[in-house]
């Protein structure tokens, strides 16, 4: 979890935790009490954790929806909605700090009768939500209103997910606490404290202010998840290590290695790849392969039809294309720097596709297209172990690249090419907001993944080949 992850959650515990002081958080502590219903302290006790799952439930459900749509509207990783969000939590910092009066209020109260038609543990649980959901009861901080800002301004779910998860938890915990203890001397006291001791409540808008005073710094400083940089006006099939770059021009398709400290370097062949402190290109019909910090030549072996290669520190893969049909082959590359025999890794009939591969260390993979599914592929080099990344028979997959377990990729609808970064086991299609582009203008194309940025080549016109640009955009 990174330094904005981490300010965020913060802010929303503390920001939740100040809901206690509403009217509705005080009802809360009595209704679900031992006093509260007939049910002793078992009922208590159950509707303590119903209480907590809906607190968790609505606030999960205000805050991730308001990022999905600011996703939607406005994408992720757009610097300018982080500069607002920054500017609207330094506003509500000031007001908290200032106590100044809440506004826009909202008054609306818990419905009471619920504790009488339903079972106690159900009527909590109900209740939990409408807290979690954050406006749909009394609002006793700018905080909440500035959590929502900045959900929707940061476009992330994933963020917005961990805002909700924070938030709930503070709203609901004071609760949980004190409400099981409300019929004996200790909690009475507390609950008392804070109903007729002001400062209480005053430190606790207090500690919102610090919060959201470094969550705005954070989000100033911070560079938004997708935020974009350009890397070659004319570049295309990007290959990452580390903090070195591997491209080729467009249209001569000449190989450039562009070093760490931004030092451009010419590479003599086409189809550069870069990993495990090697280098490969194309070169007069053979793959050439040289150690990548000196570019000294170690060996080199033939091929037919190869317009693909990826490379680490102990294998050469790559595609061919003949007769219409598409073959990966790998080759070890031995200690000394020779490479081996050929071997193939996987290939398909006319009418079927193979993306063009990469490698993490032994771990390979790639796209295959065919008439009714597509897939992404992983394969483990030297232990015969193959596997599904993501498979759909809807939306096209593309373009995979791969770094320590987590695969990125292009995924294409109907009505647009994401770039998406998915684990590796997990469940879904990714994460999204990485970069987008709507079908009929710009395409996405082949990728790379380094350690902070996830690299794509964008296809515009009908050209052949049409006009590229390969960006960055940060993970």
């Amino acid at each position: 979890m990174g330094s904005l992850e981490l300010s965020l959650v913060a802010a929303a515990m503390l920001i939740g935790f100040t809901g206690t002081w509403s009217p509705c958080g005080f009802s809360m502590i009595e209704t679900i009490g031992p006093t509260g219903h007939l049910g002793g302290r078992p009922t208590t006790f159950a509707a303590c954790a119903t209480f907590l799952l809906g607190c968790l439930a609505g606030a999960v459900v205000t805050f991730a929806a308001l990022a999905a749509l600011g996703g939607f509207v406005h994408g992720a990783g757009d610097r300018l909605a982080y500069l607002l969000a920054a500017a609207l939590a330094v506003a509500a910092a000031v007001a908290e700090a200032r106590g100044t009066r809440i506004a826009p209020q909202v008054r609306r109260q818990l419905p009471e009768h619920w504790r009488r038609l339903m079972p106690m543990p159900l009527a909590a649980g109900l209740y939990g939500i409408l807290l979690g959901l954050g406006f749909t009861t009394f609002v006793l901080t700018f905080g909440v209103w500035a959590l929502a800002a900045i959900a929707f301004a940061v476009g992330d779910v994933a963020i917005g997910l961990a805002i909700g998860l924070a938030f709930g938890i503070g709203r609901a915990l004071p609760v949980v606490a004190l409400a099981p203890i409300a019929d004996r001397p200790g909690g009475a006291r507390c609950t008392e404290a804070m109903a007729t001791r002001p400062s209480l409540y005053r430190g606790a808008r207090l500690g919102d202010a610090v919060a959201l005073a470094v969550a705005a710094a954070v989000l100033v400083a911070a560079e938004p998840a997708g935020a974009q940089r350009g890397e070659a006006g004319d570049g295309a099939d990007p290959s990452a290590q580390a903090k070195q770059l591997a491209f080729q021009e467009v249209p001569d398709r000449s190989g450039v290695l562009v070093r760490s400290d931004g030092e451009r370097v010419g590479l003599d062949g086409d189809e550069p790849a870069i990993g495990g402190g090697h280098a490969a290109v194309m070169r007069g019909g053979a793959i050439v392969l040289m150690e990548l910090g000196s570019l000294d030549e170690l060996d080199s072996v033939r091929t037919r039809g190869t317009d693909a290669i990826t490379v680490s520190q102990r294998w050469l893969v790559y595609r061919t294309r003949l007769n219409q049909r598409d073959r990966l082959v790998r080759r070890k590359i031995r200690g000394n720097g020779t490479i081996g025999q050929a071997k193939v890794v996987h290939k398909v009939g006319k009418g079927s596709q193979l993306g063009q591969p990469d490698l993490d260390g032994n771990l390979l993979v790639y796209a295959v297209a065919k008439q009714r599914v597509n897939r992404v592929m992983r394969n483990r080099l030297g232990a015969s172990a193959r596997g599904v990344v993501i498979a759909s028979r809807t939306v096209g997959l593309s373009n995979p690249s791969v770094l320590n377990q987590r695969v990125l990729y292009v995924r294409s609808t109907p009505r647009r090419h994401q770039l998406r970064l998915k684990r590796i086991g997990a469940k879904g299609p990714g994460r999204s907001g990485l970069l987008s582009r709507k079908l009929g203008g710009a395409t996405l194309w082949s990728t790379a993944l380094s350690p902070q940025r996830a690299y794509v080549t964008i296809l515009r016109g009908n050209g052949n080949p049409p006009r590229s640009r390969l960006v960055s955009v940060s993970r």
